[in-house]
């Protein structure tokens, strides 16, 4: 009777470590997701930020004042060259080809 008793006693003990070992790591995770989302909002923030500014330095009023003040200088640009293989490609296609179909 005495084996019996000990073995339940055992088995409880058991059964409570094991519970406070996955709560804890329950909290952990848990911590590890509130950490994730606090780090994604101020990226998510920052992002917002950045783009707000890239869009207010690159709006046309604020271009024009250094402009006319001559701070930026005005070039005109170099026309590329067009190295797509698709227009080279049209252009064998367009080209008739020797005998008459």
């Amino acid at each position: 009777m005495f084996f019996r008793f000990g073995s339940v006693l055992c088995l409880i003990v058991l059964i409570a470590l094991s519970g406070t070992a996955i709560e804890k790591q329950v909290l952990q995770l848990k911590r590890a997701i509130t950490h994730q989302q606090y780090r994604l909002d101020a990226l998510l923030d920052s992002h917002v930020r950045l783009r707000l500014e890239a869009q207010r330095l690159g709006t046309p009023a604020s271009l024009l004042g250094p402009l006319e003040r001559g701070e930026l200088p005005l070039e005109r640009p170099k026309k590329p060259v067009r190295t797509d293989l698709r227009s080279h490609s049209l252009k064998d296609q367009s080209q008739p080809s020797g005998t008459p179909g």
